[in-house]
């Protein structure tokens, strides 16, 4: 064709002009690469596209707009996880063109609200997850990681007044108990010392003695190539060794002098955590700034749409009023466990997705891994998830043998269910899908990270 790949007049090129459509997004981007390239001398280019009132041309825009709708859904990455955006810069162009080739104005304002409706439920779902991960913040993480630092701050003070003082002037040397052995002299305990670290298996933490009235256990980190020590008391005060005999009683010290510093940083993060969870209550009461900007244009599109006859209007007619009943259980459960507000006529807009509605989501304790329990209201099934990753999935249909109990049973869990259920992981599960474990505090952890025979290679490698 003419204009087309291998043409190359783009040195003078002011302005190209577009008398026929093509029927693939990729002629169009060739014709304009023929002016907006680099070579051409001028700064600024002009591109016409020339289109005739109720002609041919409506049809041949709306097969390279949907044509250009696939193309943009798979070579665009700007959204979030299954989510896939309507449109994009370029496929709204050729949009507006075949709706000005119709000559029906109303066209063109529902491509516009297209992707404003588009748009805004994006951020809509953002805020709606934002919102989960702060009210979980609110609920469980900030409360417990202020009991966490009171009670920290509390045994690091037991242990600020417990300590033995050091001894003053550079000889002078208080003691030290290596193995039962207790040493008065300086350089001897920095030998001992040095001695008994050296005796202590890859991966192995064990305590070899006393010093300043606090317990000393030592460590040997192999990645690192390590010696570390932890001086407890009512907590730990922890360091680095080194190979110097006199230098790891300084580190030793350095320590326990370091205390009233590390007390006034747990201080400091005490009053911060305390402003970041009552700031965290002030947002909560914020509603989505944009709902009812939203709500107006999604029913200005419902009403365009059946006007226009081109296509459903914004909620889909469900002939089975079962799932009705778990819709409006769906939104009974986030008014009562999320303390929010809505009515069962805002479903479609809270939820545009019926494959996946978001039930419940958090973190586990240290904030590593997040934990995101959703519904399927198409094929009637449940999934779990941990950062991102299927840990398990309930199919109703299959287990209660028809729609109607799978709905039955859907409504029962919506209504007696609580959060906790929801996020609740089994362990047999997660170890299943992701080949991690659950410890005592609720955090996962992976079990082939540990040396559990003491062979000083970790089970990974084992």
């Amino acid at each position: 064709q003419k204009m087309g790949a291998g043409t190359n007049v783009q040195n003078k090129l002011i302005a190209l002009h577009d008398l026929d459509v093509p029927w693939r997004p990729a002629d169009l981007e060739q014709r304009a690469g023929r002016i907006v390239r680099q070579g051409n001398e001028n700064k600024e280019v002009n591109i016409y596209r020339y289109v005739t009132e109720n002609t041919f041309d409506a049809y041949l825009w709306q097969t390279i707009e949907n044509k250009q709708k696939f193309i943009s859904q798979i070579m665009t990455s700007k959204t979030p996880v299954r989510v896939a955006e309507d449109v994009d810069e370029s496929s709204l162009n050729y949009a507006e063109i075949k709706a000005l080739a119709t000559g029906d104005p109303k066209i063109k304002e529902k491509m516009d609200l297209d992707n404003e409706v588009t748009k805004l439920k994006m951020l809509e779902a953002n805020f709606k997850s934002n919102r989960y991960r702060l009210e979980d913040k609110v609920a469980k993480n900030y409360p417990e990681e202020i009991a966490r630092t009171e009670k920290l701050i509390e045994a690091v003070k037991n242990d600020i007044a417990s300590v033995e003082p050091k001894a003053v002037g550079e000889e002078k040397f208080t003691s030290i108990t290596i193995l039962g052995e207790k040493i008065t002299d300086k350089k001897l305990a920095g030998e001992k010392l040095l001695e008994a670290i050296s005796k202590v298996k890859i991966n192995e933490s064990k305590i070899i003695g006393k010093y300043r009235n606090m317990d000393l256990e030592v460590s040997y980190n192999f990645f690192t190539n390590e010696h570390n020590f932890s001086l407890n008391g009512a907590a730990k005060h922890s360091g680095e060794l080194g190979t110097s005999a006199d230098g790891n009683i300084i580190r030793l010290d350095n320590a326990l002098e370091k205390m009233p510093e590390k007390l006034k940083r747990l201080e400091e993060k005490l009053i911060s955590t305390k402003e970041q969870l009552e700031n965290a209550k002030e947002e909560l009461k914020k509603p989505f700034e944009k709902a009812d900007e939203l709500k107006t244009k999604v029913l200005r599109l419902a009403e365009l749409n059946k006007l226009l006859d081109m296509g459903e209007v914004e909620e889909k007619r469900n002939d089975n009023p079962l799932v009705e009943d778990v819709k409006r259980a769906i939104i009974d459960f986030c008014n009562r466990e999320y303390e929010e507000n809505h009515s069962y006529d805002e479903f479609s807009t809270l939820y545009p997705d019926m494959k996946h509605i978001g039930i419940a989501y958090t973190d586990t304790p240290d904030e590593r891994h997040g934990i995101q329990f959703e519904l399927d209201l198409e094929d009637y099934t449940a999934t779990q998830y941990v950062n991102d990753v299927i840990v398990s999935h309930y199919d109703y249909v299959k287990e209660n043998g028809s729609v109607e109990k799978a709905l039955d049973v859907m409504k029962f869990e919506m209504e007696n269910g609580d959060f906790s259920t929801f996020v609740a992981v089994d362990e047999d599960e997660l170890r299943k899908a992701t080949g991690m474990e659950i410890d005592d505090e609720g955090n996962f952890y992976d079990p082939l990270a540990k040396d559990l025979d003491n062979d000083g290679i970790i089970d990974r490698y084992d």
